[in-house]
């Protein structure tokens, strides 16, 4: 069902064929420009948003050895400015003007910078782009600044297992290859360090960018509405001046793995234990065609019947298993890896889990173990996805594709960014399959039950982390030989099993065979049935083209969150739900079907998401288990474990995810803390989970949505024989004084209330300020006010906030929603200040926004305006936003279905004066002003004053301020807004 479109090569070669995706009605063309600068144009007659990417061939493993994290520095500094575009952030601003975004990030081998803007703004945004690559001013005065931001930036990584691990395989890997160094880059690799050397870092950045940044090096992607041709006349416009210094892309030794044999273990920071398992193998770039990492990753990852987690699960030891190339790979050698979640159990038993491993390999090697049928089953997987794969989000797909153009052949581009395997080559799965040796493996074992120094007495110096390196033990490596040979019994396996009870993945039941769509689609769902039972809303729709369906059944139940121990236990049905259904719910995500378990505030949330013609199965197949739900006493005990762990490891979130996090703890009126869970938890037991189950099914109503390709009749059908089972269990409709609500924290006019707490955990140095101004319920005119304030605010806060203070990498300013009461929002995370300091900053800069809204040019506003007009009135990519969209309006009570179109109307009429009178009364002005700010403190400490001037001590509390010492007493006192429900 591959499209094959022309795909013109003016660069000298062969017109060829681009192989597309059904539903993929874009026009491409790929052009190489006369300085060799290689430029895929997508035109999209559609799109509302144009999209740009440029991927430059050099990243973190060409940064020099005095300079670590000199390229990721760079990245940072090609933002600034240029010749032809000298004002400081000017680039940013236009792009945030327009309704746009941008970003960048340095990898192993490439530095990759994108934007999107609105479509018809793509010429003058992709004219500044481009700067960057031909004349940018990389500015002496902004190096101090930026890196005291890329510092920023690694200290709100610090504490991050991901980074953690991440930074000890190169700790532990070949000291004399580049992959072993630290690539982020901090002060004192980029100012300090180079200071006492007398290195001058902006001389070295400008070396670098002249040795690496070359037209030939780079592949852009344009996306746009404009024709082929006018975007090819953009492109040599733009990218043509690119100097063009005839460099080589640089290569580098595939010999940067850490020695075979190794086990590291270490510390990490959350509660939980994992075990990962890397091996260096054949290049997957090399081979993308055949995919044998996808090929191992399809058969190690199942989680179906007779799969290695199956059994790792059976036996109690691990929570979950990821297997498949590592994010550590590179052109020149890939690393493949099988990461393992413990239980409490599993960290007791790391020899016997590792020695099923390679029992399973073990039996891969097998005759039949490299299977073509295997192979052609996860072909044939991976081309259903591809031919009905949806729109990506234009930045996101000019993203991917520039710098999948470094890599992959051009005719083969969308399917090898897609995963879909093309070649079955037998003899290179052998090979890798040879190199999964337990001679060949290093691991790193993670556990918060390891004790320092005892366990791990080495500290790695970039992220502290404590851990120990040693060979794998001896008797070990003898017993994971014997089971990856096949000649016996894995160890552990008390029946003697050869290989333990481990097969091949049967046949598939989920595949779809059936594509067609209704005939008939709406802009909007309507109500097709309200009974005492459940409310149906269905929408049609098939304007998307792909034969997909959603399904949202969210179950509100009184009993469900009714106290924190009843949260707690609906919670633990949830995970024990998800548990009993991983057999079955793996098979149907290979095959494009998608389903959630949630716990909510109102009750229970069952999503459904996938082919039309196998959906139905997957819901009944969910419903059945929650209907039929029992609690096995095994797996309680482990959901339980997961759950305190999940618990204890909300302190490891950033500062600012827990401000967020007590922000709506503070505003909601019925939210319990996690606290409270972890109290009652140990309390809860299979025999009260059972009872708690059977009361809380006794009283539900749903409220349901089912949209997409699917008649009203299906719709119909699919609810009556829930509400008939449910009726048979003797549940009934809660009463209309039980019935489910969602309310507010309504705060007075004045108000400046500020909860202070200390961070949750003492290791991360980062402090937090997160401040809410309240602005009111759901209104249509109020919304688009709290929208065009956080459009004209975003830019002009993160440059003032970060860029210039440099308070934090962390800035943001936005409209914010608490349920269905409107908010604007400014946090800031920062490793250098205080939160109270933080929050003086943001005293200090709202004002100054003021006078700027006040100030600015009329046309300047209009033009502000239109802009975010367009931005609301942007039509969704996929179905499933569309019908994201709509389950939110029916979910919270509101049901604007129409809301783009009335908020972008109100933006239009919205004056000048009014905004800024809105923004005076709602922010500004501690007269009117309601205001809840959460104060998270890490453990900085304030520089001296005689080092940092008037910056040095935080503002003391204002009188009018409202100290939140206790939550919940604080809402006790306060009205609510009225619910929706």
């Amino acid at each position: 069902m591959v499209h094959a479109r022309e795909s013109t090569d003016l660069g000298g070669g062969a017109p060829g064929l681009l192989r597309c995706p059904t539903t993929d009605e874009n026009g491409y063309r790929f052009v190489k420009l006369d300085n060799g600068l290689q430029v895929l144009l997508v035109h999209d007659p559609k799109t509302d948003k144009a999209a740009v990417a440029c991927d430059v061939r050099v990243g973190s493993l060409s940064d020099p050895d005095d300079l670590p994290g000199l390229a990721h520095f760079l990245e940072h500094m090609l933002f600034y400015s240029s010749e032809k575009y000298p004002v400081e952030d000017e680039y940013s601003k236009f792009i945030s003007k327009h309704g746009g975004q941008t970003n960048a990030f340095t990898a192993s081998e490439s530095t990759n910078y994108h934007f999107d803007v609105n479509w018809d703004a793509l010429a003058p945004a992709l004219d500044r782009f481009a700067q960057f690559f031909i004349c940018p001013l990389i500015s002496r005065d902004g190096v101090d600044r930026e890196a005291h931001a890329v510092d920023s930036e690694h200290g709100k990584n610090l504490n991050s297992d991901a980074w953690k691990a991440l930074q000890l395989w190169k700790h532990t890997a070949n000291p004399d290859h580049p992959f072993s160094r630290f690539a982020t880059g901090n002060l004192e690799t980029l100012l300090d360090g180079p200071a006492r050397k007398n290195v001058e870092v902006h001389t070295r950045l400008k070396e670098f960018y002249e040795k690496h940044y070359c037209s030939q090096l780079m592949r852009a992607v344009i996306i746009g509405r404009e024709s082929l041709d006018d975007l090819q006349a953009l492109a040599s416009s733009a990218f043509g001046p690119v100097p063009c210094r005839g460099l080589r892309a640089p290569s580098f030794s595939p010999e940067a793995t850490p020695r075979a044999g190794l086990l590291m273990k270490a510390v990490p920071e959350r509660s939980g234990h994992t075990l990962e398992l890397q091996w260096r193998v054949e290049p997957e770039l090399k081979h993308y065609d055949a995919a044998p990492c996808q090929y191992f990753s399809h058969l190690l990852g199942d989680e179906g019947e007779g799969s290695l987690f199956a059994l790792l699960k059976a036996r109690g030891w691990a929570t979950d298993l990821c297997a498949g190339e590592s994010g550590t790979s590179f052109s020149a050698a890939s690393i493949f890896m099988v990461r393992i979640g413990l239980t409490d159990a599993g960290q007791e038993h790391v020899p016997e889990v590792t020695s099923l491993v390679f029992s399973y390999l073990g039996m891969l090697r097998q005759p039949g173990g490299i299977s073509h049928q295997v192979w052609e089953d996860a072909r044939a997987l991976a081309q259903l996805r591809f031919d009905f794969a949806e729109k990506m989000a234009p930045s996101s797909y000019a993203t991917t594709l520039a710098g999948a153009m470094q890599v992959y052949g051009r005719h083969d581009l969308l399917l090898a960014i897609h995963h879909v395997p093309q070649r079955y080559d037998p003899e290179l799965l052998d090979t890798v399959l040879s190199t999964l040796c337990p001679s060949e493996v290093r691991v790193l074992w993670a556990s918060s039950s390891f004790q320092v120094p005892t366990d791990c007495p080495l500290k790695e110096p970039w992220y502290g982390t404590a851990h120990s390196a040693g060979p794998l033990p001896a008797e070990w490596l003898t017993h994971w030989e014997a089971a990856w040979g096949g000649e016996g019994a894995a160890l552990g396996d008390k029946d003697g099993h050869r290989f333990c009870g481990m097969h091949l993945p049967p046949p598939n039941p989920y595949i779809p065979s059936r594509f067609d769509l209704i005939k008939e689609s709406s802009s909007s769902p309507a109500k097709i049935h309200a009974a005492p039972l459940y409310t149906l809303w269905h929408r049609p729709e098939t304007g998307f083209k792909v034969p997909k369906t959603a399904i949202y059944l969210h179950l509100r139940m009184p009993e469900a969150y009714l106290t924190p121990r009843a949260a707690v236990s609906t919670q633990l049905i949830s995970r024990l739900l998800t548990d009993k259904l991983s057999e079955v719910a793996y098979p149907a995500e290979l095959a494009g079907l998608h389903y959630g378990v949630r716990a909510t505030t109102s009750g229970m949330l069952l999503s459904f998401w996938g082919h039309s013609h196998t959906l139905p199965r997957l819901v009944q197949t969910v419903l059945d288990s929650l209907l039929e739900f029992e609690v096995l006493p095994d797996r309680f005990e482990l959901a339980k474990e997961h759950q305190a762990k999940d618990y204890a490891n909300m302190r490891h979130e950033q500062p600012y995810q827990h401000g967020l996090y007590l922000l709506s703890v503070g505003l909601e009126a019925r939210r319990w803390h996690v606290r409270d869970y972890e109290a009652v938890l140990p309390g809860v037991t299979g025999d009260s989970l059972r009872a708690f189950q059977t009361a809380m099914l006794g009283t539900v109503r749903i409220d349901a949505l089912i949209a997409g390709n699917v008649p009203a009749a299906d719709a119909r059908a699919l609810l009556q024989a829930l509400e008939a089972r449910l009726l048979a269990g003797r549940c009934s409709p809660p009463p209309a004084s039980q019935r489910n609500e969602a309310r507010v924290v309504a705060l007075p006019s004045p108000m400046r209330a500020v909860h202070a707490v200390p961070g949750p955990n003492p290791a991360n140095d980062n402090s937090a300020v997160v401040v809410a101004f309240q602005a009111g319920r759901d209104d249509v005119r109020r919304n688009a006010l709290v929208d065009l304030v956080g459009h004209l605010g975003k830019r002009e806060a993160f440059h003032t906030l970060r860029t210039v203070e440099q308070l934090g990498y962390i800035t943001h300013l936005s409209a914010f929603w608490t349920l269905t009461v409107s908010n604007i929002l400014v946090l800031i995370q920062s490793s250098a200040h205080s939160a109270r300091y933080l929050q003086s900053r943001i005293d200090a800069f709202l004002p100054k926004l003021a006078d700027s809204l006040r100030g600015m040019p009329a046309e300047e506003y209009a033009a502000h305006v239109e802009e975010l007009a367009k931005a609301k009135l942007e039509k969704p990519k996929r179905l499933r936003d569309a019908i994201n969209t709509d389950w939110s309006e029916i979910d919270d009570g509101t049901l604007r279905f129409p809301r783009k179109e009335l908020e972008a109307a109100a933006v239009r009429s919205i004056t000048q004066e009014e905004l800024v009178a809105f923004f005076e009364d709602t922010v500004v002005n501690p007269r009117t002003r309601r205001s809840y700010s959460v104060l998270v403190e890490g453990n900085v400490k304030e520089p001296a004053p005689e080092a940092a001037g008037s910056k040095a001590s935080a503002a003391p509390p204002t009188a009018d301020e409202v100290l939140v010492s206790d939550q919940y007493s604080f809402k006790r006192g306060q009205a609510l807004y009225a619910s929706f429900l």
